[in-house]
């Protein structure tokens, strides 16, 4: 089967961890560059692990709570990059602080952050994993070159099979043991880790003939993207994102995802939106 894992940009992850160590050049600003990568634009993945980083280190005694990331043009990679941090409300629990990404002063990306303190349960329930989720030693690796760490889905590689049709989710189990084991890294490493499987997750009712007889993929990028943490983690284990496109259409894509634990626990909750256009309308 023809495996669709080469439509994954190339990311390093020594190179990766460089970038999310922004040079801070004056209150809520820092000088930042971008990852290198087979592709000439900024990822939108590794802009939304910077808003955590850049986020945190504005409002350092709070850590994200959420983010929305918008992606209105695309930002060019070999350039270095101005991020600036808004902090629009900071009280006792809560904060809320604009990131904006800037290169020669013509913005490519805007995040709204939202940090807190940890706070006691007053209510308490969650999204259980089912029991028949096949575990991590089940699995086989997935080539993801976006992700430079262990990834494994049922089915390794043929499950983003170019010539498969199957339903439009994914289990996808990824872990990064080579990285600081550090909670604000990883909440900027899991936010990187989501934004590759809106994609495969859209397309996967969609075998390789059926794409060519509608005139062959064209356009895809990142629109939108929110992300919710719950619960500490950490990446040191292993976390399974749920993905599913319960829409697509009208030229967009739409994904979610769940993040679970080993253990079941529910610990971030991602809602993406993507463009997909025909290459030959």
């Amino acid at each position: 089967m023809a495996g669709g894992t080469h439509l994954w940009p190339v990311v390093d992850l020594a190179d990766l961890l460089s970038v999310l160590d922004l040079d801070e050049v004056g209150p809520g600003r820092f000088r930042a560059r971008n990852v290198t990568s087979t592709l000439p634009t900024t990822l939108g993945s590794q802009t939304l692990a910077q808003a955590v980083i850049a986020a945190e280190r504005t409002v350092p005694h709070m850590a994200v709570q959420s983010l929305h990331g918008v992606f209105p043009r695309g930002g060019y990679a070999d350039r270095e990059v101005d991020v600036q941090v808004e902090v629009v409300q900071s009280g006792r629990a809560l904060a809320t602080v604009q990131v904006s990404f800037r290169q020669e002063e013509r913005e490519h990306a805007r995040v709204l952050a939202m940090l807190s303190l940890d706070e006691p349960d007053f209510l308490t329930h969650s999204t259980t994993l089912p029991a028949d989720v096949p575990g991590p030693e089940e699995c086989a690796e997935l080539p993801c070159a976006l992700l430079p760490w262990e990834v494994r889905t049922f089915g390794g590689a043929d499950a983003v099979a170019l010539d498969l049709a199957a339903p439009p989710s994914l289990d996808i189990w990824m872990r990064c043991t080579k990285s600081p084991d550090l909670p604000g890294l990883a909440r900027a490493l899991l936010a990187h880790g989501s934004e590759g499987f809106l994609g495969p997750t859209a397309m996967r009712p969609y075998p390789q003939a059926e794409i060519d007889r509608r005139g062959g993929r064209g356009p895809s990028a990142m629109l939108a993207q929110t992300i919710t943490f719950h619960r500490p983690f950490t990446l040191h284990d292993w976390l399974l994102l749920r993905c599913e496109s319960p829409f697509a259409g009208a030229g967009r894509m739409f994904e979610r995802i769940q993040v679970f634990t080993r253990t079941g626990e529910l610990v971030a909750s991602v809602a993406a939106h993507g463009l997909m256009r025909s290459a030959n309308p």
